[in-house]
């Protein structure tokens, strides 16, 4: 099977309910209402900012796709929706793109329509063992301009899917190298079963600058390979392994300096989730699933989705009594 087609599997599934976790992570955490919060709503500010650029909000939209023949609506329209709210936009695996060149517009064209948002391109640590060098990095981050790398990381996904790269041997060395190498910061990413707290604290010390900790919560690409290999049973066992994404976050902030960032991403479905992950740790945090689905349709409804989050934070933080995204860390959760 062609990597286009993989792809396409991956769009299908994860449009799958069957592929989203029965887990609710920052269930058992509860805001600290303020009946008297003593701020004007108008007056509380979810803007922040990442790599020198003000986002009206903490949202990275999710690493989804390229390469496929929907990809170029995909990515047209997810692009367009966060240049207009300005909030940052990851792109999906550009290997496919350094392997067919018809691939390359469907991630080209993302800076075209978002020419001032912050961006990062992607690629697959796992590559760095399987002959890719520094020039590879460079040339995915150059495709689209990026202001950032998400090196991913996925040795469940990888051993579930058929013909999938295992030999993760070594690794850790390589990605010091590379990210030595490069200009542009790295965040390491996984993509639904989470970062432990060991391999973060690894991470940081080489100087990995953001981890999207990706935990269980969301998409389990765990249950989209078994899927494609028809293993039913595969599918039952791995669905929901990992760490779920509170827990994640929480060890991942363990071990950040003030120079590091973290991303909460992982069944992130509101942003009253958003507003517990920075009180846990997070300083942004991360979607893909329901933007995904606006994005195939229609360019004005991701707009509206990633607006409607951005007024959704502004109130949670409002009924907590904070009035802007840096004194959020301060926010003292409840155990329910």
């Amino acid at each position: 099977m062609s990597i286009e087609d993989r792809k396409q599997d991956h769009i299908d599934l994860s449009l799958d309910q069957r592929s989203q976790s029965s887990d609710r992570p920052f269930s058992r955490w509860r805001l600290p209402y303020k009946a008297l919060p003593e701020i004007n709503l108008d007056d509380v500010s979810t803007a922040t900012s990442l790599f020198g650029k003000t986002l009206s909000q903490p949202l990275i939209i999710a690493s989804m796709t390229g390469g496929t023949k929907h990809a170029g609506t995909i990515n047209k329209n997810l692009a367009i929706a966060a240049e207009k709210n300005q909030v940052a936009l990851g792109v999906g695996s550009q290997r496919i793109a350094l392997e067919k060149s018809e691939a390359r517009a469907t991630f080209e064209l993302v800076r075209k329509h978002a020419p001032t948002t912050v961006l990062f391109a992607n690629m697959g640590a796992i590559q760095l063992n399987n002959g890719r060098s520094t020039t590879d990095y460079i040339e995915v981050i150059n495709m689209i301009q990026a202001d950032g790398l998400y090196l991913h990381v996925n040795p469940l996904q990888e051993a579930l899917q058929p013909g999938g790269d295992t030999n993760y041997a070594d690794l850790i060395q390589k990605i010091e190298r590379l990210v030595g190498e490069l200009d542009t910061p790295v965040f390491v990413k996984e993509v639904g079963h989470g970062i432990d707290g060991e391999t973060a604290k690894m991470l940081f010390d080489i100087g990995v600058a953001g981890i999207d900790v990706a935990g269980v919560g969301g998409t389990s690409y765990a249950w989209i390979e078994a899927q494609r290999a028809k293993l039913e049973d595969f599918s039952k066992w791995f669905h929901d392994i990992g760490i779920p994404t509170d827990d994640a976050v929480i060890a991942a902030a363990a071990h950040k300096s003030d120079n590091n960032f973290i991303v909460a991403s992982g069944g992130m479905r509101d942003p009253v989730a958003a507003l517990k992950s920075r009180a846990l740790g997070a300083d942004f945090y991360s979607n893909a699933t329901g933007l995904l689905k606006r994005a195939i349709l229609d360019e004005a409804e991701t707009v509206a989705a990633i607006e409607l989050a951005r007024r959704g934070l502004q109130i949670a933080m409002f009924s907590c009594g904070v009035s802007n995204w840096d004194e959020a860390r301060k926010i003292k959760l409840n155990l329910k």
